[in-house]
């Protein structure tokens, strides 16, 4: 099946060679899948890099990374639609353990895996590896399945039949990602995968760990049980 790579980017050219470079390496026929970046007016080289890798770029200009995986989406030509970010790396594998997913399960609408820090402090790469990971599994098993904008894949049909993250996008917010994925619940059948893990970068933790772990708790918190929207992440590059 042919899948579209989507990945929104905003001044990304310090990260964005690696995540590409991975993508080339899939082991996934490589007629058989596009990488689609959607750029949010960046003002570095991320646009030349992206396409210097064979990627295609889009442009989404008004500023929101929900609005910008909107474009993204709305670009791809796959009947599956899978999402990483620019400062992710994602495993030689990765598009052909989905496919294999949604292959053998024809009423599967989304697919999902673990985000690990590639970098970082060590307390805080067990920290992604173990409490977090086992939250997300959790919260699969519970019907309130949280996924990382950097590691989901999801049937085309499905995405659209709820919208995407269209009713997300006026907060122009971070956590669209988590929105989709609790828009998708009620009418499809969502997967946790724990062996579909990709490796991002630890920045977010730059604004200090303790405001880190609080915000990630919190956004549990607020998205599982009380079925608020996250609180916004600060824009760190």
């Amino acid at each position: 099946m042919f899948i579209s790579v989507v990945i929104p980017a905003y001044n990304e050219a310090r990260y964005i060679g690696a995540c590409l470079e991975a993508l080339q390496a899939q082991t996934y026929p490589p007629q058989q899948f596009e990488v689609i970046v959607a750029d949010n007016g960046s003002s570095d080289d991320t646009a030349r890099l992206a396409r210097a890798y064979g990627a295609r770029v889009v442009m989404e200009l008004k500023k929101g990374v929900a609005l910008a995986r909107q474009r993204g989406f709305q670009e791809a030509r796959g009947p599956i639609i899978a999402s990483t970010d620019a400062d992710t790396r994602v495993p030689p594998w990765w598009l052909e353990r989905m496919a294999g997913h949604f292959s053998g399960e024809q009423g599967l609408g989304g697919v999902c895996g673990p985000v690990y820090f590639a970098d970082g402090r060590p307390h805080e790469r067990l920290l992604m590896r173990y409490p977090l990971t086992w939250a997300m599994s959790l919260s699969n098993h519970l019907g309130h399945t949280l996924w990382g904008g950097s590691n989901f894949a999801v049937r085309a049909e499905v995405f659209w039949q709820v919208g995407g993250f269209s009713g997300f996008d006026n907060a122009g917010l971070g956590g669209e990602d988590i929105y989709l994925a609790q828009q998708l619940r009620p009418v499809t059948q969502l997967l946790f995968d724990p062996r579909l893990a990709v490796y991002t970068s630890s920045r977010r933790t730059r604004e200090g760990y303790a405001n880190f772990l609080k915000r990630t708790t919190a956004n549990l918190v607020r998205v599982a049980f009380l079925h608020q929207r996250p609180l916004p992440w600060p824009d760190i590059r």
